[in-house]
């Protein structure tokens, strides 16, 4: 079994696929024989949102480390900051956009459900 370490620091920044915010991509669905789809690091600043969007075929877990958000996961807003983890199921409208001064920063993942 290979594997595979990254830090950071050593990751080259792209642009989001919902071309808001950055990320740094520690896995990629080409990197593993797993459902992981992909596993990044993200940050959001303040005018950075994502659409209202879902996935039909994969789940993402976030999991916050720095500033503020607000989640919208199918009816619910939930505030996010460092500490906070969220779910959103495969089939669920969610938005995320970051809110104040200070960038939102996580740590994402998602994962095939077929």
């Amino acid at each position: 079994m290979d594997t595979i370490t990254a830090t950071v620091d050593d990751l080259a920044s792209e642009i989001t696929a919902h071309l808001q915010g950055s990320k740094k991509v520690f896995l990629r669905n080409a990197d593993t024989p797993s459902a992981l789809t992909q596993v990044a690091y993200g940050t959001f600043r303040s005018t950075d949102f994502c659409e209202l969007h879902s996935h039909a075929t994969m789940e993402e877990v976030f999991f916050f480390l720095k500033g503020k958000g607000i989640y919208t996961v199918g009816d619910q807003q939930i505030s996010v900051e460092k500490g906070v983890f969220v779910r959103i199921p495969a089939g669920v409208l969610h938005r995320l956009e970051a809110v104040g001064d200070e960038p939102l920063e996580y740590v994402y993942f998602g994962v095939a459900t077929d």
